[in-house]
């Protein structure tokens, strides 16, 4: 096993993409969310151009990348243990404009590889280390077409589609490898449209001044289940219920002043289905805020400086396992001179377990609480490699279990 994880992870350093088969069956553990590199910049790739700059001319846009986390669990969790875990993406888009079809729509297609070792295997944890933990899988991810309106204001997408990319994100969330940093813990902790089980779904945006905009969308709120994590259902029955969701938010993007998001929402299931107590309820509800904001900045415009973010995030505490969420962080970009798209980040996350699953499971600890930190140095414009180390007290995925101590090395590879 040792010399299986050395090769993974000299291939991985030498990024030669290659398929793993080795992660064993375990028992199904609450999906998290993760998403696409939001802050590797569309580039020709590793790879070079390979004609797609021509392509992209005439409407039809390319793009890979590929995310694997080298990891090591050191003391405590389930057992200490080391491995990889990658997670690969090829998304075609088509404009529909460029193709002589009609304009301001495109078309998105997008495949994801995930393959390794979970590291939340061994630590135990509800508040997944890796942002993308998942089970061995190749499968459609999104499947879309969006519309604009108005130039642009309002724009409208059906099809298959990840909620948790639009929906409660931070862009200094994207930094972080924890998956809560990515999307708050309470919205995440039922199989809803997110990664990677994706379903059916419709989502608005719509501008309403420069600063102001709404999001709203309705999903298939059972795209797969628990107990059949690799499995998808595409279809909808009044059942399986919609998963609704909305937000109103607020964002300062003019480069002469500091750079500053604020966003409430809140989201309703519908639908049978069986909650963490194992009683049969008809709605699940719950809301959240985030929020960051650049607190002091490197000359007078750019987005360099010290940032931080907040999350707070509620679900019913009589049917979810974890009724409470916050998290907070602070992140610094082009602390080193010369390194002006390096990042440093510290990130503290907090999971509370609902006080009614805890009177019905004695020894369940009251919260799972998560330190985070990282150093994300961009290599190039196509690499970047991110060393983090979380600590995590009390992981709630299994009673009893020692706090964890697990360190990773992340890269970032547009191809």
């Amino acid at each position: 096993m040792k010399k299986r994880v050395l090769l993974d992870a000299l291939c991985v350093t030498l990024f030669l993409w290659v398929s793993h088969s080795y992660a064993q069956e375990m028992e199904p553990q609450t999906p998290r969310a993760a998403a696409d590199l939001k802050d590797v910049e569309p580039a020709e790739g590793l790879l070079g151009d390979l004609g797609r700059s021509e392509l992209a001319e005439k409407g039809v846009v390319l793009e890979a990348f590929a995310i694997h986390d080298i990891w090591a669990n050191v003391a405590g969790g389930n057992n200490r243990g080391l491995g990889v875990m990658g997670n690969t993406h090829i998304i075609l888009s088509l404009d529909t404009s460029k193709l002589g079809m009609w304009d301001d729509g495109q078309f998105v297609f997008w495949g994801i590889g995930v393959y390794g070792r979970r590291p939340a295997d061994t630590v135990g944890d509800f508040q997944y280390t890796s942002s993308i933990n998942g089970y061995d899988n190749f499968e459609p991810y999104e499947m879309f077409y969006e519309h604009s309106f108005a130039d642009g204001a309002i724009s409208v997408l059906a099809g298959i589609h990840d909620f948790t990319l639009d929906f409660a994100t931070l862009n200094y969330g994207w930094s972080f490898i924890n998956s809560s940093f990515w999307t708050p813990s309470t919205i995440t902790q039922n199989p809803y449209s997110f990664y990677p089980n994706t379903g059916l779904g419709t989502r608005l945006s719509a501008h309403l001044t420069d600063q102001a905009y709404i999001l709203a969308g309705l999903y298939d709120a059972s795209p797969t289940s628990l107990d059949r994590m690799r499995a998808k259902d595409w279809s909808i029955s009044a059942r399986e219920g919609i998963y609704s969701i909305a937000e109103i938010g607020w964002r300062e993007t003019d480069e002469n002043h500091h750079y500053m998001k604020l966003a409430l929402g809140g989201w309703h299931t519908s639908g049978t289905f069986e909650d963490v107590n194992g009683v049969e309820r008809n709605s699940n509800a719950g809301a959240y805020l985030v929020a960051e904001r650049l607190l002091w900045r490197e000359g007078a415009a750019g987005t360099q400086g010290l940032g931080a973010l907040f999350q707070a995030g509620q679900a019913q505490s009589d049917r979810n396992f974890n009724s409470l969420y916050f998290g907070a962080g602070l992140r610094y970009q082009g602390l080193l001179e010369g390194h002006d798209e390096d990042e440093l980040g510290l990130g503290y996350m907090h999971a509370e377990a609902s006080s009614r699953y805890r009177s019905l499971n004695d020894g369940t600890p009251s919260s799972e609480r998560t330190l985070e930190l990282f150093y994300r140095a961009r290599v190039s414009k196509d690499i970047a490699l991110v060393p983090d180390v979380q600590y995590v007290a009390n992981p709630l995925g299994n009673i009893g279990v020692p706090d964890s101590l697990i360190f990773y090395l992340r890269t970032e590879v547009a191809l």
